[in-house]
């Protein structure tokens, strides 16, 4: 089962935050996310992101 899901919130381990936009399996049998930062895609394996906090605005 996938850890993310389609428009989840990440971070990479890079510390940049990105949209989950795509999941799939690799050749080698690994799940990895298409994530989108700043309008361009990034390809990303599982064990590299995390999941954003969420922010609560106030009203």
């Amino acid at each position: 089962m996938a850890k993310f899901a389609l428009g989840d919130v990440v971070n990479s381990d890079k510390g940049r935050r990105g949209v989950v936009r795509a999941v799939y399996m690799s050749r080698e049998g690994r799940r990895c996310y298409a994530v989108e930062k700043d309008g361009a895609m990034d390809f990303l394996e599982e064990e590299k992101l995390t999941p954003a906090p969420r922010v609560e605005l106030a009203a």
